[in-house]
């Protein structure tokens, strides 16, 4: 009776050991396929964000801070602040991306976050950026930003100017019209 509980017990793995079914995941050399609707590491698309800080308001944990980044649009963010995501505090609700106005961040699909220290999960707009502008891209985008500072301050100056002398026209012509009438 025993040797047979003994032949059963190892029938089943010899089994299982001759078919060509995986039963344990190999992790780092297999990923497994994630649903589409995963949470993973959030991507930035630093191109359209401008840099408004709804994300860093709405988060309930208080994880993301708006610092510097010289690669995105100086056009749509004058302040050149974006976000920057604290991954040991964050709990992936997705709130920061829904809230988004212009949808430059979502959620991707990356889940590995490792590190040996606080500040290795600590993802600066450098890490979480997959849309940015290089360095003379940036530069041109500036020049084209004072361009267009310098085209508004002339086209206010004009509208003043013009504004002031039609101020004067009008003065000249009331004043004779009240001399006249006393």
């Amino acid at each position: 009776m025993l040797k047979i509980k003994l032949l059963k017990n190892f029938s089943w793995p010899l089994k299982i050991a001759t078919q060509e079914i995986e039963i344990t995941r190999l992790y780092p050399e297999k990923m497994m396929e994630l649903p589409a609707a995963e949470r993973g590491i959030h991507e930035l698309d630093a191109t359209t964000c401008i840099g408004c800080g709804t994300c860093a308001r709405v988060c309930p944990n208080s994880c993301i801070e708006m610092v510097h980044y010289k690669f995105g649009s100086p056009l749509k963010n004058k302040k050149m602040q974006f976000p920057q995501i604290d991954f040991g505090r964050c709990m992936f609700c997705g709130l920061c991306v829904d809230e988004c106005p212009v949808e430059c961040l979502k959620m991707g699909k990356k889940v590995i976050m490792a590190g040996w220290e606080r500040k290795d999960i600590v993802k600066d707009p450098e890490f979480l950026a997959t849309k940015k502008f290089s360095a003379k891209e940036v530069a041109d985008l500036e020049a084209e930003g004072k361009r267009i500072a310098a085209e508004k301050a002339a086209a206010k100056k004009a509208a003043d100017a013009n504004g002031l002398a039609k101020k004067k026209a009008a003065a000249k012509e009331a004043k004779p019209k009240e001399g006249g009438a006393a």
